[in-house]
């Protein structure tokens, strides 16, 4: 994880590089407290663990994204809805007496 990050070529934020950790981090010790007594074989625990780990950033960055085009759906859904500027007034017509 490290090493993509420092040989990435894109500009990337504190912000981005720390989300992305802390996404690995969680995801990794997860799958590790879950699987631990699931494989005989330590080796192989390591491996999905650390697979696991390796995918998040990006699963993350996916469900992100996906989470915010459903609610700008939303919103111009909402917004559709609405009449928009405003109205025209009616013409008062002459009484007549």
């Amino acid at each position: 994880m490290t090493a993509r990050m420092l040989l990435s070529t894109d500009p990337v934020s504190f912000g981005f590089v720390v989300r992305r950790f802390f996404a690995a981090s969680i995801t990794a010790m997860l799958v590790g407290l879950g699987t631990k007594e699931h494989f005989s074989s330590t080796g192989l625990w390591l491996a999905v663990s650390g697979g696991s780990g390796y995918c998040a950033p990006e699963v993350a960055d996916y469900f992100l994204r996906w989470v915010k085009a459903k609610g700008e759906a939303k919103v111009r859904e909402a917004q559709g809805n609405q009449p928009r500027g405003k109205k025209k007034p009616k013409a008062k017509s002459a009484k007549r007496r």
